[in-house]
């Protein structure tokens, strides 16, 4: 069964209630990310998910765990504000695996990463982001300074390029067709 993909958006609004405007519209890209990563594994079952392709050493749920894990560590830093610790023990030796190349497996459910997803969201990236008054501001580090603006715009591409590697691992490990949808370049739902 084909299952139709999740439309593109291009006219996004910044988010309410949010102390920057820049930073609540790229709040917003966030959103629309993370739900297209949610569109493209909600149907999946459990085991689909722990499926590793040949060539590679992790499945579609470590790489979801990464991208969760990679926010967690990136809003903390621009903000200070850390993610639930239940989520951080669970998701970090997943997340620290997929970059260091590690092969890495993990029992991982569908419903709990959409639920880790949704939880990262609503408990430190929307409240962390809101309060941002200052998107440039100095993020110190000897190895990688950067700003506000610089850690948002990395979350941005994170999301994106990985969320294109989870439409390519459903191919590879031959699961249920997702139908990669255009749809009107207007408002979306």
């Amino acid at each position: 069964m084909t299952k139709e993909g999740r439309p593109r958006r291009y006219d996004l609004s910044p988010l309410p209630d949010f102390a920057h405007p820049e930073v609540a519209l790229m709040a917003a890209a966030l959103d629309e990310l993370r739900a297209r990563v949610i569109d493209q594994i909600d149907d999946l079952s459990d085991g689909a998910l722990a499926c590793v392709p040949d060539g590679l050493a992790f499945s579609t749920g470590v790489l979801v765990a990464h991208m969760i894990w990679a926010e967690m560590g990136w809003i903390r830093r621009a903000t200070g504000l850390d993610a639930p610790a239940d989520m951080r023990e669970r998701l970090d030796p997943l997340g620290r695996a997929l970059p260091a190349g590690e092969p890495v497996s993990a029992e991982l459910s569908v419903a709990e990463l959409v639920t880790y997803c949704r939880r990262l969201r609503d408990e430190q990236t929307l409240p962390a982001l809101s309060q941002v008054t200052d998107i440039e501001a100095a993020i110190p580090d000897p190895n990688r300074p950067t700003t506000v603006r610089g850690i948002l715009m990395h979350l941005i591409w994170h999301w994106t390029y990985h969320s294109g590697q989870v439409g390519l691992m459903r191919d590879l490990c031959n699961m249920d067709e997702y139908r990669w949808t255009f749809g009107k370049m207007g408002k979306g739902e």
